[in-house]
Protein backbone atom coordinates (compact mmCIF):
# COMPACT_ATOMS: atom_id res chain seq x y z
CA UNK A 1 0.00 0.00 0.00
CA UNK A 2 1.26 3.35 -0.97
CA UNK A 3 1.68 5.76 1.84
CA UNK A 4 -0.06 8.77 1.43
CA UNK A 5 2.57 11.64 2.70
CA UNK A 6 5.31 9.49 -0.19
CA UNK A 7 2.96 9.27 -2.67
CA UNK A 8 2.28 13.88 -2.08
CA UNK A 9 5.47 14.26 -1.67
CA UNK A 10 6.42 12.12 -5.16
CA UNK A 11 3.60 14.23 -6.87
CA UNK A 12 4.68 17.59 -5.79
CA UNK A 13 8.66 16.94 -6.86
CA UNK A 14 7.17 15.86 -10.21
CA UNK A 15 5.79 19.20 -10.76
CA UNK A 16 8.37 20.97 -9.24
CA UNK A 17 11.09 19.40 -11.95
CA UNK A 18 8.63 20.40 -14.48
CA UNK A 19 7.78 23.82 -13.86
CA UNK A 20 10.27 25.47 -12.11
CA UNK A 21 12.52 27.82 -14.53
CA UNK A 22 15.89 25.98 -15.28
CA UNK A 23 18.94 28.04 -14.80
CA UNK A 24 19.31 29.23 -18.22
CA UNK A 25 16.01 30.26 -18.43
CA UNK A 26 16.22 32.95 -15.08
CA UNK A 27 19.68 34.17 -16.68
CA UNK A 28 17.68 35.21 -19.65
CA UNK A 29 15.27 36.62 -17.95
CA UNK A 30 17.51 38.37 -15.33
CA UNK A 31 19.43 40.15 -17.92
CA UNK A 32 16.74 41.59 -19.76
CA UNK A 33 15.52 42.83 -16.37
CA UNK A 34 18.69 44.12 -15.56
CA UNK A 35 19.04 45.66 -19.21
CA UNK A 36 15.97 47.71 -19.23
CA UNK A 37 16.28 49.05 -15.67
CA UNK A 38 19.48 50.12 -16.68
CA UNK A 39 18.22 51.42 -19.84
CA UNK A 40 15.26 53.66 -17.91
CA UNK A 41 17.94 54.83 -15.57
CA UNK A 42 20.46 55.83 -17.70
CA UNK A 43 17.64 57.85 -20.09
CA UNK A 44 16.04 59.29 -16.65
CA UNK A 45 20.56 60.77 -16.16
CA UNK A 46 20.43 62.13 -19.49
CA UNK A 47 16.65 63.67 -19.55
CA UNK A 48 17.50 65.47 -15.90
CA UNK A 49 14.82 63.14 -14.49
CA UNK A 50 14.81 62.06 -11.11
CA UNK A 51 13.68 58.95 -10.87
CA UNK A 52 15.22 54.85 -10.16
CA UNK A 53 13.97 51.79 -11.83
CA UNK A 54 13.26 48.53 -10.16
CA UNK A 55 12.22 44.99 -10.83
CA UNK A 56 9.52 43.64 -8.94
CA UNK A 57 6.75 41.03 -8.50
CA UNK A 58 7.08 37.30 -9.23
CA UNK A 59 10.14 37.55 -10.95
CA UNK A 60 12.36 39.78 -8.80
CA UNK A 61 11.25 37.10 -6.16
CA UNK A 62 12.02 34.22 -7.66
CA UNK A 63 8.26 32.86 -7.51
CA UNK A 64 7.44 32.36 -11.41
CA UNK A 65 6.23 29.34 -13.21
CA UNK A 66 8.71 28.25 -16.02
CA UNK A 67 7.64 30.25 -19.10
CA UNK A 68 5.53 32.39 -17.60
CA UNK A 69 7.41 35.09 -16.16
CA UNK A 70 5.40 38.64 -15.69
CA UNK A 71 8.06 40.88 -15.56
CA UNK A 72 7.33 44.34 -13.79
CA UNK A 73 9.24 47.48 -13.61
CA UNK A 74 8.51 50.48 -11.53
CA UNK A 75 9.71 53.98 -11.76
CA UNK A 76 10.12 55.73 -8.47
CA UNK A 77 9.53 59.06 -8.22
CA UNK A 78 10.27 61.81 -5.66
CA UNK A 79 6.68 61.80 -3.20
CA UNK A 80 6.82 65.51 -3.62
CA UNK A 81 6.19 65.47 -7.69
CA UNK A 82 2.88 66.14 -9.30
CA UNK A 83 0.44 63.67 -10.23
CA UNK A 84 1.09 64.95 -13.74
CA UNK A 85 4.86 65.28 -13.79
CA UNK A 86 4.70 61.25 -12.81
CA UNK A 87 2.37 60.24 -15.34
CA UNK A 88 4.19 62.39 -18.03
CA UNK A 89 7.62 61.80 -17.58
CA UNK A 90 6.76 58.07 -16.13
CA UNK A 91 5.26 57.20 -19.45
CA UNK A 92 8.36 59.02 -21.38
CA UNK A 93 11.51 56.99 -19.68
CA UNK A 94 8.98 54.00 -20.03
CA UNK A 95 8.55 54.24 -24.15
CA UNK A 96 11.94 55.45 -24.34
CA UNK A 97 12.90 51.67 -23.84
CA UNK A 98 11.39 49.92 -26.36
CA UNK A 99 9.55 50.59 -29.55
CA UNK A 100 7.06 48.00 -29.58
CA UNK A 101 4.30 48.96 -26.50
CA UNK A 102 0.59 49.78 -25.67
CA UNK A 103 -0.11 52.49 -23.24
CA UNK A 104 -2.92 51.04 -20.62
CA UNK A 105 -4.48 52.74 -17.29
CA UNK A 106 -4.74 51.50 -14.06
CA UNK A 107 -4.52 54.06 -10.77
CA UNK A 108 -2.44 55.79 -13.65
CA UNK A 109 -1.05 55.17 -16.93
CA UNK A 110 2.02 52.61 -17.39
CA UNK A 111 3.51 51.07 -20.59
CA UNK A 112 2.85 47.17 -21.30
CA UNK A 113 6.10 46.25 -23.28
CA UNK A 114 6.93 43.50 -26.01
CA UNK A 115 11.37 42.62 -25.92
CA UNK A 116 13.12 40.23 -27.77
CA UNK A 117 15.70 38.45 -25.91
CA UNK A 118 17.38 34.75 -27.09
CA UNK A 119 14.86 33.95 -29.60
CA UNK A 120 12.17 34.50 -27.19
CA UNK A 121 9.61 37.38 -26.69
CA UNK A 122 9.16 38.69 -23.27
CA UNK A 123 6.21 40.81 -21.98
CA UNK A 124 6.69 43.26 -19.40
CA UNK A 125 4.98 45.80 -17.28
CA UNK A 126 6.70 49.34 -16.89
CA UNK A 127 4.67 51.47 -13.83
CA UNK A 128 5.73 55.08 -12.85
CA UNK A 129 4.88 54.84 -9.27
CA UNK A 130 5.81 57.50 -5.86
CA UNK A 131 8.98 56.31 -3.91
CA UNK A 132 6.50 56.51 -0.18
CA UNK A 133 8.84 55.90 2.69
CA UNK A 134 6.23 53.52 4.06
CA UNK A 135 2.99 51.37 2.78
CA UNK A 136 0.89 53.61 5.04
CA UNK A 137 1.56 56.92 3.19
CA UNK A 138 1.12 55.70 -0.62
CA UNK A 139 -0.26 58.10 -2.99
CA UNK A 140 -1.34 55.63 -5.72
CA UNK A 141 -2.78 52.36 -5.17
CA UNK A 142 0.38 50.41 -6.93
CA UNK A 143 2.96 52.46 -4.51
CA UNK A 144 2.84 49.39 -2.19
CA UNK A 145 3.95 47.13 -4.70
CA UNK A 146 7.66 47.66 -4.52
CA UNK A 147 7.15 46.77 -0.33
CA UNK A 148 5.31 43.79 -0.91
CA UNK A 149 8.39 42.87 -3.03
CA UNK A 150 11.13 43.80 -0.21
CA UNK A 151 9.10 41.47 2.07
CA UNK A 152 8.50 38.66 0.46
CA UNK A 153 12.42 38.56 -0.67
CA UNK A 154 13.32 38.75 2.91
CA UNK A 155 11.15 36.39 3.96
CA UNK A 156 10.51 33.77 1.03
CA UNK A 157 14.15 31.88 1.14
CA UNK A 158 13.39 28.18 0.95
CA UNK A 159 10.08 28.01 0.42
CA UNK A 160 9.85 29.21 -3.92
CA UNK A 161 9.09 25.95 -4.74
CA UNK A 162 6.13 25.78 -2.69
CA UNK A 163 4.44 28.99 -4.19
CA UNK A 164 5.21 27.43 -7.55
CA UNK A 165 3.43 24.53 -6.28
CA UNK A 166 0.48 26.53 -5.50
CA UNK A 167 0.27 28.86 -8.46
CA UNK A 168 0.16 26.25 -10.67
CA UNK A 169 -2.67 24.43 -8.80
CA UNK A 170 -4.14 27.60 -8.69
CA UNK A 171 -3.79 28.02 -12.30
CA UNK A 172 -5.32 24.76 -13.31
CA UNK A 173 -8.68 25.60 -11.34
CA UNK A 174 -8.63 28.67 -12.94
CA UNK A 175 -8.42 30.49 -9.53
CA UNK A 176 -5.06 31.93 -10.28
CA UNK A 177 -5.05 36.12 -10.26
CA UNK A 178 -6.65 38.79 -8.64
CA UNK A 179 -8.03 40.25 -12.12
CA UNK A 180 -11.86 41.38 -12.25
CA UNK A 181 -12.45 38.69 -14.63
CA UNK A 182 -11.50 35.80 -12.16
CA UNK A 183 -11.03 37.27 -8.96
CA UNK A 184 -8.89 34.81 -7.71
CA UNK A 185 -5.84 34.65 -5.85
CA UNK A 186 -2.89 37.17 -6.34
CA UNK A 187 0.43 35.78 -6.61
CA UNK A 188 1.41 37.96 -3.19
CA UNK A 189 -1.54 36.18 -1.61
CA UNK A 190 0.27 33.04 -2.78
CA UNK A 191 3.05 34.03 -1.36
CA UNK A 192 1.89 35.00 2.21
CA UNK A 193 -0.19 31.90 2.34
CA UNK A 194 2.64 29.56 1.93
CA UNK A 195 4.83 31.87 4.64
CA UNK A 196 2.13 31.26 7.13
CA UNK A 197 1.39 27.37 6.33
CA UNK A 198 5.32 26.76 5.17
CA UNK A 199 4.29 24.34 2.84
CA UNK A 200 1.65 23.95 -0.19
CA UNK A 201 0.46 20.88 1.44
CA UNK A 202 -0.32 22.08 4.51
CA UNK A 203 -2.06 25.41 3.12
CA UNK A 204 -4.30 23.15 1.20
CA UNK A 205 -4.05 20.68 4.72
CA UNK A 206 -5.81 23.87 6.63
CA UNK A 207 -7.64 25.21 3.51
CA UNK A 208 -9.94 22.17 3.30
CA UNK A 209 -10.83 22.79 6.71
CA UNK A 210 -11.36 26.73 6.30
CA UNK A 211 -15.10 28.16 7.42
CA UNK A 212 -16.29 31.63 6.06
CA UNK A 213 -14.22 34.70 7.00
CA UNK A 214 -11.26 33.10 7.68
CA UNK A 215 -8.38 35.62 9.12
CA UNK A 216 -4.88 35.56 8.67
CA UNK A 217 -2.37 37.96 9.97
CA UNK A 218 1.30 37.08 9.56
CA UNK A 219 2.42 39.93 11.82
CA UNK A 220 -0.57 39.97 14.19
CA UNK A 221 -1.09 43.69 13.34
CA UNK A 222 -4.74 43.72 11.51
CA UNK A 223 -6.68 46.79 11.73
CA UNK A 224 -9.23 45.47 9.14
CA UNK A 225 -12.59 44.74 9.83
CA UNK A 226 -14.16 43.39 6.53
CA UNK A 227 -16.21 40.54 5.46
CA UNK A 228 -14.63 38.53 3.13
CA UNK A 229 -14.92 34.66 2.78
CA UNK A 230 -11.19 35.47 3.35
CA UNK A 231 -8.99 37.84 5.45
CA UNK A 232 -5.40 37.97 5.00
CA UNK A 233 -3.95 40.83 6.22
CA UNK A 234 -0.86 42.67 4.27
CA UNK A 235 1.76 42.70 6.66
CA UNK A 236 3.27 45.86 5.30
CA UNK A 237 -0.38 47.51 5.14
CA UNK A 238 -2.06 46.59 8.39
CA UNK A 239 -5.33 48.53 6.85
CA UNK A 240 -5.79 46.34 3.92
CA UNK A 241 -7.27 42.75 2.78
CA UNK A 242 -4.54 41.13 0.25
CA UNK A 243 -7.50 38.71 -0.47
CA UNK A 244 -10.44 41.10 -0.82
CA UNK A 245 -10.73 40.57 -4.55
CA UNK A 246 -11.24 36.90 -3.91
CA UNK A 247 -14.78 35.59 -4.89
CA UNK A 248 -16.77 33.33 -2.61
CA UNK A 249 -16.58 30.65 -6.08
CA UNK A 250 -12.78 30.94 -5.65
CA UNK A 251 -12.62 30.35 -2.29
CA UNK A 252 -14.71 27.88 -2.22
CA UNK A 253 -13.33 26.09 -5.20
CA UNK A 254 -9.74 25.82 -3.68
CA UNK A 255 -11.38 24.62 -0.97
CA UNK A 256 -13.33 22.13 -2.23
CA UNK A 257 -9.96 20.48 -4.66
CA UNK A 258 -7.80 20.71 -1.92
CA UNK A 259 -10.07 17.95 -0.40
CA UNK A 260 -10.14 16.09 -3.16
CA UNK A 261 -6.29 16.13 -4.17
CA UNK A 262 -5.80 15.13 -0.32
CA UNK A 263 -8.12 12.42 -0.36
CA UNK A 264 -6.65 11.25 -3.72
CA UNK A 265 -3.18 12.99 -4.91
CA UNK A 266 -2.77 12.97 -8.84
CA UNK A 267 -0.38 15.05 -10.85
CA UNK A 268 -3.67 15.97 -13.29
CA UNK A 269 -4.12 18.51 -10.43
CA UNK A 270 -1.60 20.21 -11.73
CA UNK A 271 -1.77 19.71 -15.85
CA UNK A 272 -3.95 22.33 -18.02
CA UNK A 273 -7.05 21.29 -18.29
CA UNK A 274 -7.33 19.56 -22.31
CA UNK A 275 -10.16 19.74 -24.66
CA UNK A 276 -11.32 21.69 -27.42
CA UNK A 277 -14.51 24.49 -26.59
CA UNK A 278 -17.83 23.52 -27.43
CA UNK A 279 -19.43 23.84 -30.81
CA UNK A 280 -22.45 26.06 -31.63
CA UNK A 281 -24.91 22.73 -32.21
CA UNK A 282 -23.17 21.24 -28.90
CA UNK A 283 -24.47 24.02 -26.81
CA UNK A 284 -27.93 24.13 -28.53
CA UNK A 285 -28.28 20.55 -27.98
CA UNK A 286 -27.48 20.65 -24.37
CA UNK A 287 -29.38 23.64 -23.74
CA UNK A 288 -32.28 21.86 -25.10
CA UNK A 289 -31.70 18.92 -22.81
CA UNK A 290 -31.93 21.39 -19.77
CA UNK A 291 -35.23 22.83 -21.21
CA UNK A 292 -34.39 26.47 -20.38
CA UNK A 293 -33.39 28.98 -22.70
CA UNK A 294 -30.27 31.34 -23.07
CA UNK A 295 -30.61 35.38 -23.85
CA UNK A 296 -27.11 37.29 -24.83
CA UNK A 297 -26.96 40.85 -24.72
CA UNK A 298 -23.61 41.64 -26.89
CA UNK A 299 -22.08 44.98 -27.72
CA UNK A 300 -18.96 46.25 -28.64
CA UNK A 301 -16.26 45.76 -25.60
CA UNK A 302 -14.94 49.46 -24.51
CA UNK A 303 -11.78 50.11 -25.04
CA UNK A 304 -10.60 50.11 -21.20
CA UNK A 305 -8.49 47.45 -19.16
CA UNK A 306 -10.34 44.35 -17.86
CA UNK A 307 -10.10 45.48 -14.00
CA UNK A 308 -12.18 48.62 -14.90
CA UNK A 309 -14.47 46.76 -17.78
CA UNK A 310 -15.81 43.40 -15.25
CA UNK A 311 -17.06 45.82 -12.92
CA UNK A 312 -19.06 47.46 -15.11
CA UNK A 313 -20.42 44.42 -16.79
CA UNK A 314 -21.44 43.00 -13.23
CA UNK A 315 -22.76 46.65 -12.60
CA UNK A 316 -24.87 46.56 -15.84
CA UNK A 317 -25.49 42.26 -15.27
CA UNK A 318 -27.54 43.09 -11.33
CA UNK A 319 -28.97 45.66 -12.85
CA UNK A 320 -30.38 43.81 -16.20
CA UNK A 321 -31.52 40.99 -13.46
CA UNK A 322 -33.59 43.45 -11.53
CA UNK A 323 -35.41 44.94 -14.94
CA UNK A 324 -36.07 40.51 -15.75
CA UNK A 325 -37.15 40.51 -12.54
CA UNK A 326 -39.37 43.53 -12.29
CA UNK A 327 -40.89 41.95 -15.15
CA UNK A 328 -42.08 38.22 -13.68
CA UNK A 329 -39.49 36.53 -15.79
CA UNK A 330 -37.52 33.98 -14.29
CA UNK A 331 -33.39 33.61 -14.55
CA UNK A 332 -31.79 30.65 -13.77
CA UNK A 333 -28.02 31.78 -13.85
CA UNK A 334 -26.63 34.49 -15.26
CA UNK A 335 -22.91 35.70 -16.11
CA UNK A 336 -20.33 37.71 -17.96
CA UNK A 337 -17.58 37.39 -20.48
CA UNK A 338 -15.43 39.24 -23.34
CA UNK A 339 -14.75 37.34 -26.07
CA UNK A 340 -13.65 37.97 -29.75
CA UNK A 341 -13.74 42.30 -29.14
CA UNK A 342 -17.33 41.68 -28.24
CA UNK A 343 -18.81 42.30 -23.96
CA UNK A 344 -21.64 39.57 -23.92
CA UNK A 345 -24.01 39.03 -20.71
CA UNK A 346 -25.12 35.87 -20.48
CA UNK A 347 -28.60 35.05 -18.59
CA UNK A 348 -30.39 31.38 -18.14
CA UNK A 349 -34.32 31.53 -18.12
CA UNK A 350 -36.30 28.83 -16.47
CA UNK A 351 -39.19 31.66 -17.90
CA UNK A 352 -38.73 33.43 -20.61
CA UNK A 353 -42.23 33.54 -21.95
CA UNK A 354 -45.68 34.94 -20.53
CA UNK A 355 -49.07 35.42 -20.85
CA UNK A 356 -50.51 38.43 -21.87
CA UNK A 357 -52.55 38.75 -18.50
CA UNK A 358 -51.33 39.79 -15.63
CA UNK A 359 -52.85 40.62 -12.38
CA UNK A 360 -52.63 43.92 -10.68
CA UNK A 361 -53.01 43.95 -6.86
CA UNK A 362 -54.87 46.84 -5.64
CA UNK A 363 -55.51 48.11 -2.08
CA UNK A 364 -57.24 45.85 0.92
CA UNK A 365 -61.19 46.46 0.60
CA UNK A 366 -61.40 47.52 4.01
CA UNK A 367 -59.34 50.77 2.96
CA UNK A 368 -62.64 52.86 1.63
CA UNK A 369 -60.52 55.86 0.54
CA UNK A 370 -57.63 53.81 -0.97
CA UNK A 371 -59.97 51.70 -2.89
CA UNK A 372 -61.82 54.75 -4.14
CA UNK A 373 -59.01 55.85 -5.95
CA UNK A 374 -57.77 52.60 -7.48
CA UNK A 375 -61.59 52.33 -9.02
CA UNK A 376 -61.23 55.54 -10.61
CA UNK A 377 -57.75 54.72 -12.22
CA UNK A 378 -58.69 51.09 -13.12
CA UNK A 379 -61.42 49.87 -15.60
CA UNK A 380 -63.98 46.37 -14.10
CA UNK A 381 -64.35 44.20 -13.67
CA UNK A 382 -62.89 44.14 -10.51
CA UNK A 383 -61.63 41.20 -8.55
CA UNK A 384 -61.14 40.50 -4.78
CA UNK A 385 -58.29 38.06 -3.64
CA UNK A 386 -57.56 37.46 -0.18
CA UNK A 387 -59.00 40.76 1.09
CA UNK A 388 -57.56 43.32 -1.43
CA UNK A 389 -58.84 44.54 -5.33
CA UNK A 390 -57.42 43.22 -8.43
CA UNK A 391 -57.96 43.56 -12.02
CA UNK A 392 -56.87 41.77 -14.86
CA UNK A 393 -54.31 44.16 -17.01
CA UNK A 394 -52.15 43.24 -20.21
CA UNK A 395 -48.73 42.93 -19.75
CA UNK A 396 -46.47 45.36 -21.91
CA UNK A 397 -44.00 42.71 -22.64
CA UNK A 398 -44.78 39.36 -22.91
CA UNK A 399 -41.31 37.40 -23.86
CA UNK A 400 -37.56 38.95 -22.47
CA UNK A 401 -35.97 39.71 -26.00
CA UNK A 402 -38.83 41.74 -26.10
CA UNK A 403 -38.37 43.61 -23.38
CA UNK A 404 -34.47 43.61 -23.38
CA UNK A 405 -34.35 45.20 -26.85
CA UNK A 406 -36.51 47.80 -25.79
CA UNK A 407 -35.72 48.90 -21.93
CA UNK A 408 -32.04 47.94 -21.75
CA UNK A 409 -31.24 51.40 -21.84
CA UNK A 410 -33.23 52.47 -18.61
CA UNK A 411 -30.51 49.72 -16.90
CA UNK A 412 -27.59 51.53 -14.89
CA UNK A 413 -25.04 50.07 -17.15
CA UNK A 414 -21.51 51.91 -16.07
CA UNK A 415 -20.24 55.12 -18.05
CA UNK A 416 -18.20 52.63 -20.68
CA UNK A 417 -20.42 49.83 -21.36
CA UNK A 418 -23.04 52.56 -21.20
CA UNK A 419 -21.75 54.84 -23.96
CA UNK A 420 -20.75 51.80 -25.93
CA UNK A 421 -24.63 49.93 -25.81
CA UNK A 422 -25.77 53.45 -26.96
CA UNK A 423 -23.83 52.47 -30.29
CA UNK A 424 -26.05 49.42 -30.60
CA UNK A 425 -26.08 45.73 -29.21
CA UNK A 426 -27.49 42.94 -30.30
CA UNK A 427 -29.98 40.52 -27.84
CA UNK A 428 -29.92 37.36 -29.36
CA UNK A 429 -31.66 33.63 -28.29
CA UNK A 430 -29.96 29.96 -28.04
CA UNK A 431 -30.32 29.32 -31.23
CA UNK A 432 -28.97 32.83 -32.87
CA UNK A 433 -25.58 31.83 -30.66
CA UNK A 434 -22.69 31.76 -33.24
CA UNK A 435 -19.08 31.12 -32.72
CA UNK A 436 -16.61 32.38 -30.52
CA UNK A 437 -18.73 31.49 -26.80
CA UNK A 438 -17.45 28.15 -26.73
CA UNK A 439 -15.13 27.82 -24.11
CA UNK A 440 -17.25 30.24 -22.14
CA UNK A 441 -20.37 27.47 -22.27
CA UNK A 442 -17.86 24.72 -21.79
CA UNK A 443 -16.71 26.47 -18.07
CA UNK A 444 -20.82 27.26 -17.70
CA UNK A 445 -21.68 23.64 -17.80
CA UNK A 446 -18.87 22.18 -16.65
CA UNK A 447 -17.19 20.50 -19.80
CA UNK A 448 -13.65 19.52 -19.35
CA UNK A 449 -11.71 21.91 -21.47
Amino acid sequence: MIDKKEELNRICKAVIERIKPKDTERENVKAITNSITTNINTKALELGITANAISVGSTARNTWVSGEADIDIFIMFPVDMSEEDLKEKGLTLAKSVSERYEERYASHPYIHAYFYAAGTEHEMDIVPCFAVKEAALLKSAVDRTPFHTEYVVQHISGLEDEVLLLKQFMKCLGIYGSEQRRKGFSGYLCELLILKYGSFVELLTNASRWQYGVRIDLNDHGKYRGVEPLIVIDPVDPKRNVAAAVSLYSFCKLIDTAREFLAQPDRKFFMPREGKPMSDAEIRELVKARGTEFVTVMFDAPDVVEDLLFPQLRKAEASILNLIERNEFRVYRSDVTVEGGKAILVFEFLVWQLPKLKQHMGPPVTSEAHAAKFKIKHSPPYLIENGKYAVEVERKYTDVVSLLEHELNSCSLGKDVSESVETGYEVLKTEEIRGGLGYFFSTYFGVPV
